[in-house]
């Protein structure tokens, strides 16, 4: 009898290779659901992800769109406003000309793009353009699409779905929202009760957030972009294991990516 039928893997596209990355990092493709109060750091996170050469950096990817209402009034984005494309308003169109241009070329040679969509809830139908985007960035090569938003529970149900990677923010004075949120993924970390925990442990600063990585299996959780904390359900390390720190946020800037305090 012949050897039994072995699963193997699918044979790599030619030319749509992914370019090294940090693992604590969302990996490509990501879709990224960013949930945080007013005035807790999404900026400054979006700006380092974008910025800093031990993130992302500004030659990650070929093309990085940014939608932003606040775009030209937060003082924050002023280098994303530099260095990269930038609109301060949302329209359905922006997401169909992204779709347009990328299918002008070939999968192999489509170029990698990032797409960043910043506090856009009140702009947006629940029919647009963007939403359903969310099932599909894969298949344009959009390497990394970003929304981040205030608010989680009117957060489209697509996107909330089809998430990768979730940030959320701190301090989240809001307790329904924080509750939604563990009891939308707490499953995959052993309930809402201990994802609140990890949640916790996560965030003993402000400006602290936590990463939950959804790609892996078990999915992973992590302080910042930092220190792994939980692997589903198994908190790493106990409680109490991230160090206290003083409340400001590193700066990075356009001229030298490099972290100032």
């Amino acid at each position: 009898m012949s050897a039994p039928p072995k699963i193997l893997k699918v044979k790599d596209r030619e030319g749509m290779k992914y370019k090294p990355l940090h693992p604590h990092l969302p990996q490509p493709c990501a879709c990224v659901l960013h949930c945080s109060p007013v005035k807790t750091g999404k900026s400054t996170i979006i700006s380092n992800l974008l910025l800093s050469e031990e993130m992302y950096g500004q030659d990650y990817f070929d093309r990085v769109k940014i939608i932003s209402n606040t775009i030209n009034s937060d003082d924050t984005s002023r280098f994303l406003r530099e260095a990269f494309d930038v609109e301060d308003h949302y329209e359905d169109r922006m997401i169909d000309q992204i779709i347009e241009s990328q299918n002008k070329f070939e999968k192999e040679d489509m170029p990698s793009i990032a797409v960043i969509c910043d506090d856009l809830l009140g702009s947006i139908r629940r029919e647009g353009r963007v939403n359903h985007f969310a099932s599909r960035f894969r298949h344009v090569n959009c390497q990394l699409l970003y929304f981040s938003s205030q608010n989680f529970r009117k957060v489209n149900n697509v996107i909330r779905q089809n998430c990768t990677n979730l940030i959320v923010g701190s301090p989240f004075p809001n307790s329904k929202e924080l509750e939604k949120i563990t009891e939308e993924f707490g499953d995959m970390f052993g309930g809402a009760d201990n994802l609140l925990k990890i949640y916790k442990i996560a965030t003993p600063n402000k400006y602290d957030f936590l990463h939950l990585d959804l790609q892996e299996n078990p999915p992973l959780a992590y302080h910042n972009f930092e220190k792994l904390i939980a692997q589903g359900p198994n908190i790493i390390g106990g409680e109490g294991n991230i160090e206290t720190e003083n409340n400001e946020i590193p700066e990075v800037s356009i001229e030298d990516n490099e972290e100032v305090i």
